[in-house]
């Protein structure tokens, strides 16, 4: 098998010839079809995630079954076209029994914790395989299962929006982008703020009923086409303690602030600023198997788009380069492929 592996922070994936792989008991092997190239893999290369090196990463993937382990509890079978479910969660705790496996308390992540996608070949728990149709796309399954399920998550389950609100969405890339769509799906009156012409003009192609530029004083800007009271619900996408500071500033009276974006730089908050809103402020951490099975239909019904987060597809062996355009804001996503089909 080949795989792409940081061996030192701050330095590139070394692309490497490894023994192929063979499943454990309660495992499967699947051959990479797709994997996405997300911001959080530039954060594992700058050492955000202090995982222990050598490491795989990728964990926006599908493919197909190649190989099964011994003990498995599901009717999968070899050949089966599947999405992956990066994290890796024990089922017994009381995270996991309130449906909340994102947070299970023996959390492992594929590409932080053990070896990822981005490579030929990945084994993974049987729980983390969700099947999928031959007639789906793998490079858009792979963006589905993160740079879409991610905002899914963030939108339906932590921040709860209902019809009506007015949800603002900070950063139009590529989680930004879908946090836009998806809140125009569910109904809501979308406001995007971004400092690049290029990306409030993709907001609006995605479904953005206002636009507004960022940077300084992005929030009075905010407010200012918001009704009175300021929005219901605002979705921070950017890796910046600056916008985590402005999205708060932004929220309106009762707010949910909900933060997606991560970086390592904090930022300072007084408590008065939510006190007198009454407003709070959540972490959205990633995705369920559900927001994945969730999304993957919304798209198959046309309701949500994913060509500007596959246009962009590379070989393994230009991985660095992904990684490149991305920290340099030159795509939204790039998906690294391996032949065409299932």
């Amino acid at each position: 098998m080949k795989a792409a592996v940081l061996t030192r922070y701050e330095a590139p994936l070394e692309l490497i010839e490894r023994a192929d792989l063979s499943p454990g008991p309660g495992e499967v092997k699947v051959g990479v079809r797709a994997c996405g190239v997300c911001g959080s893999d530039v954060f594992l290369q700058n050492g955000g995630f202090n995982s222990t090196l050598p490491i795989v990463p990728g964990h926006e993937a599908a493919g197909v079954i190649e190989a099964l382990g011994e003990d498995l509890t599901q009717p999968l079978a070899t050949g089966q076209p599947v999405a992956l479910y990066y994290i890796d969660h024990c089922g017994a705790c009381r995270m996991c029994e309130a449906g909340r496996v994102n947070m299970c308390f023996g959390v492992r992540r594929m590409g932080v914790e053990f070896n990822g996608a981005f490579a030929t070949e990945v084994v993974v728990p049987e729980k983390n395989v969700i099947p999928v149709l031959a007639s789906d796309d793998p490079a858009e399954v792979a963006v589905l299962t993160d740079a879409v399920a991610t905002p899914y998550h963030g939108l339906v389950r932590i921040a709860k929006v209902q019809p009506g609100e007015t949800v603002v969405v900070f950063g139009v890339g590529g989680i930004g982008s879908n946090a836009v769509q998806l809140a125009k799906l569910l109904g809501c009156h979308v406001v995007a703020v971004s400092r690049s012409d290029a990306k409030l003009a993709l907001a609006e192609e995605l479904g953005a009923d206002v636009v507004v530029r960022g940077g300084e004083g992005a929030p009075e800007r905010v407010k200012a086409v918001c009704r009175r009271g300021g929005p219901e619900v605002v979705v921070q996408t950017v890796g910046s303690a600056v916008v985590d500071s402005q999205a708060i500033e932004a929220a309106g009276i009762g707010a949910r602030v909900v933060l997606i974006g991560t970086c390592m730089e904090s930022f300072s908050l007084r408590a008065s600023t939510l006190v007198w809103k009454e407003a709070g402020v959540f972490g959205s951490r990633g995705y369920t198997p559900g927001d994945i099975s969730e999304v993957l239909d919304l798209r198959r019904s046309g309701k949500v788009e994913t060509g500007h987060l596959v246009r962009h597809r590379r070989p393994l062996s230009e991985a660095n380069d992904a990684l490149d355009d991305l920290r340099a804001g030159r795509v939204l996503r790039s998906v690294i492929t391996f032949g065409e089909g299932w």
